[in-house]
């Protein structure tokens, strides 16, 4: 069973949505960047860091319970399945939003920010706003409606851009306004999401689901605690410096340690396609050559996207930075080049199929000897050798060794070796077209000399791109595997 155009093409539209989405990160924290001063600007997105850490332990895992129980059940209960997850939801995100409101004094002390406890008061409202709506990506794919996750990110994340930064412009230059703009884009995407999320099942008869609280959190309770260790992974690092750094030095680790936006959007596209796929395959019994055929064919396509942008911004993170954020923030340059390490390790998300072959305890247990592993070095790194870039390699260091453990038991479990699973003639032929690509590009923009930070990235690109492709077309990187799905279904699409 290979991987066919449909999944390819499903793949390209969550992608182009979650370019869209983490494109408006980016350009928030742009702005913000140069509208607040630094203690304004990290206060800020403290506030997001508490949200989206806590949203890990509140969610529970139940996002992917709709990929994996609505790929396996009639599309006549899929209502009532939603509407029972949408329950849970609700419940959780009344209890998040009164940690966030009656917690607020003792989070601002935990991280040592007093602006932060007003501004986590105000911002409190938000969980019962945006989590109802967690699922509406995972539910749309499910049923092949990918392009409609691309509209639901450009409306909400337009409303993002709108409040949050306009507010900042028109309003005042401070964190609560701020915080009060992403408020009220919430209350849109919440209005959105929900029409959307029921989209599938107009027009249809429904009936009541036989989906059980009680099979929801045997699926969820593996990802849930894993989710409980990720969020000590993800946040661990954050805490550590806005505890004993400061402000300012979070506001630098903050926008210079961060995986690639690229990558992290292919990452979400492939796992929100690859759990229902890999669900329905497990329940119809195929073999275990059936998943490793598909799991070669996604690890050679997310491959063969994320390396040599990866390279590549690696070679050129001094100019990335400094233009992202401004000259201010030229030290996060070394932390963006830390954490990129991981996007070269992570190939492909293991949790879709640990999750599908039954290996969720599995999936938890790796996770929690990274989340061990990473607060004691981060407590020794504070300790003895305070440093950002300590911090940076420790975390980095940590994650690459739980990507390595899951990716072990995931041969495992499909009777394979590494070797077998991974297509290691290509990834060497990637990473040299790339370097000497990149090494190439890089030597040329320092021989123009232009001093402007975005001329010498756009410059650097349009010289590496045809370089690597080039090197890479010589090196035998069949590349025209990937592009072939696309290239049929835009045929289609314009002659209908």
């Amino acid at each position: 069973m290979r991987d066919n155009g449909g999944l390819t093409v499903q793949a390209l539209w969550l992608s182009l949505a979650s370019l869209m989405s983490m494109s408006v990160g980016i350009v928030t924290s742009m702005v913000l960047s140069r509208l607040l001063d630094q203690t304004e600007y990290g206060t800020y997105r403290q506030v997001i860091y508490v949200y989206y850490t806590l949203l890990m332990v509140f969610s529970l895992g139940l996002p992917k319970a709709y990929s994996y129980f609505l790929a396996r059940m009639p599309l006549s209960e899929g209502r009532a399945a939603v509407r029972k997850i949408n329950l849970l939801f609700i419940c959780l995100a009344s209890a998040f939003s009164a940690l966030l409101f009656f917690g607020a004094g003792w989070i601002a002390q935990l991280l040592g920010n007093p602006l932060l406890e007003d501004n986590l008061k105000y911002f409190s409202v938000t969980p019962m706003l945006l989590m109802p709506v967690l699922g509406v990506e995972n539910i749309l794919t499910v049923y092949g409606m990918s392009e409609k996750v691309v509209l639901y990110t450009v409306i909400s994340r337009s409303f993002t851009i709108l409040c949050t930064v306009l507010s900042v412009v028109f309003v005042g230059a401070a964190a609560s306004v701020a915080v009060c703009g992403f408020v009220l884009s919430s209350a849109a995407t919440c209005a959105v999401g929900l029409r959307l999320s029921y989209l599938p099942f107009r027009g249809t008869v429904q009936k009541d689901s036989c989906l059980g609280l009680k099979e929801i959190f045997r699926f969820s309770w593996p990802v849930f605690t894993s989710g409980i260790y990720g969020f000590v992974i993800s946040s661990a690092s954050q805490f550590f410096v806005s505890r004993y750094f400061g402000v300012g030095d979070f506001a630098v680790f903050a926008n210079g340690y961060h995986e690639l936006p690229f990558a992290g959007m292919i990452f979400s596209a492939t796992s929100s396609v690859l759990l229902p796929k890999f669900s329905k395959m497990s329940r119809e019994g195929v073999p275990s050559a059936g998943f490793m055929d598909l799991w070669k064919s996604v690890v050679f396509k997310s491959l063969a996207i994320i390396w040599p942008l990866s390279v590549f911004s690696c070679i050129f993170a001094d100019d990335i930075i400094c233009f992202m954020y401004g000259d201010a923030y030229a030290a996060s340059a070394d932390l963006f080049r830390i954490v990129t390490l991981v996007s070269l390790v992570r190939i492909v998300p293991g949790s879709a199929i640990m999750l599908a072959l039954g290996k969720g305890r599995e999936f938890s247990r790796a996770h929690l000897f990274t989340a061990v592993s990473l607060v004691s070095l981060d407590a020794l790194c504070v300790r003895y050798f305070p440093s950002l870039t300590g911090i940076a390699f420790i975390s980095t260091f940590t994650t690459c060794m739980c990507i390595i453990i899951i990716m072990r038991v995931i041969v495992r479990s499909l009777g394979a070796s590494l070797a077998d699973v991974m297509p290691w003639d290509d990834v060497l032929k990637m990473f040299a077209a790339a370097s000497a690509a990149g090494a190439c590009s890089f030597f040329a923009v320092s021989v123009i000399g232009l001093t402007h930070h975005l001329a010498n990235v756009v410059i650097g690109f349009v010289l590496f791109m045809p370089l690597y492709f080039l090197v890479a077309h010589l090196s035998g990187v069949d590349y025209q595997s990937l592009s072939a799905p696309v290239v049929s279904y835009l045929r289609k699409y314009f002659h209908k």
